[in-house]
């Protein structure tokens, strides 16, 4: 008979296939600090302006890093999607290339699209901690200032 509780050896857990753990390389392991590290020197560089900025009421200090941290992050946003074509070839196979291309071209192709996205890999670590700091400027505005503020000050 049926029964949906009973466990299986090859699932794992709430039924979902268990996957086998790969250990990250090298250059995986020191791309993460880097996008950490790099994430809490932006995250102290923003707020540290912040305060600074309230502290002595100098708003140009506070705008300035602000524009700054925008312009970077879109130019190397723009520049990681350009360079990736928009990505608009990831998924392509063999067969979905032109029919007139001989098969030398066609894994030309292939290939220059797979090394394009491994070369821009480091954009990622750039890219990556200016999101984390939008993010937490926008849970700081949206969020704590509108509703949890009050709620702590008791």
């Amino acid at each position: 008979m049926f029964s949906p509780n009973k466990k299986r050896p090859d699932l794992g857990k709430n039924g979902v296939p268990a996957k086998e753990s790969v250990p990250m390389d090298r250059e995986t392991k020191r791309r993460l600090w880097a996008t950490v590290g790099l994430t809490v020197l932006l995250m102290v560089i923003w707020y540290g302006c912040i305060a600074v900025g309230d502290a002595t009421h100098n708003d140009v200090l506070v705008f300035g890093v602000m524009i700054a941290y925008f312009l970077v992050f879109a130019a190397m946003l723009i520049t990681y999607l350009a360079y990736n074509r928009g990505f608009v070839n990831k998924d392509v196979t063999i067969e979905m290339l032109p029919a007139d291309w001989s098969e030398e071209k066609k894994q030309t192709f292939l290939a220059n699209e797979r090394i394009r996205a491994q070369k821009s890999r480091w954009m990622l670590t750039v890219i990556i901690p200016f999101v984390i700091v939008f993010m937490c400027e926008a849970l700081y505005l949206f969020v704590w200032d509108s509703y949890l503020a009050d709620f702590f000050k008791g």
